[in-house]
């Protein structure tokens, strides 16, 4: 198993090559699971698009586990732990981009025609550019041109877009336009891990699918 556990890290570690992005914070507080995350098609779906490498999708988690994705058998978007939670920002930055007017989907639909439903664009720097997307109708509070700082409230969490239950979905690209952009890998600073069994206290690391992630 401690061999394992090193392979994993290092496996991770791996993952942060020259076409890393900065270190983030998590787009939210308390403590979420990484449903989609990582630098394959088989950990990520994400890496069959572009812009999207290494994109992350995260869904918040609750109950007596503390692992589950709803309160009981899900009947409602409602029903999920991730709704209406807040959305953060993840960088300081200037908003680029702002949609907040598309409806949030009834539970096992999807709007394949706005893939990013109601979203937000930071940019963090030259050539870097956070998409943060499937914000709730009606609820996000910035605009264009305006600047952002981590940790700041942008949105509620919904399900909008291409999303057929309520997360959060970010990613890195180098470009604002979401067809054209080549997917960055996100590093997370001062972030807490659950790691098959094991805790991670204060690092910093890029995301893969499977874990359990909270900031410090």
């Amino acid at each position: 198993m401690a061999i394992m556990m090193g392979f994993v890290v290092a496996w991770l570690f791996g993952l942060a090559g020259p076409g890393s992005a900065p270190d983030f914070r998590l787009p939210f507080d308390g403590r979420w699971f990484v449903m989609q995350g990582g630098d394959t098609p088989n950990v990520n779906q994400h890496m069959s698009a572009r812009a999207q490498w290494f994109g992350i999708d995260f869904v918040n988690v609750g109950g007596p586990s503390q692992r589950a994705l709803s309160d009981g058998a899900a009947a409602a978007i409602e029903d999920f732990y991730s709704w209406e939670q807040p959305v953060l920002a993840p960088c300081d930055g200037e908003v680029v981009a702002v949609v907040d007017g598309l409806p949030d989907n009834p539970l096992g639909t999807k709007d394949p025609e706005h893939v990013t439903g109601n979203h937000v664009v930071v940019k963090a720097g030259e050539g870097r550019f956070v998409f943060l997307a499937h914000f709730k109708k009606g609820t996000l509070g910035v605009k264009v041109g305006q600047n952002v700082k981590a940790g700041q409230r942008l949105g509620s969490c919904g399900n909008s877009g291409n999303s057929d239950f309520p997360h959060i979905h970010m990613h890195v690209q180098d470009t604002p336009d979401l067809e054209s952009g080549k997917g960055q890998n996100p590093i997370f600073e001062h972030i807490d891990v659950e790691l098959t069994g094991k805790s991670f206290e204060d690092v910093t690391w890029p995301l893969i699918r499977g874990l359990f992630v909270a900031n410090h």
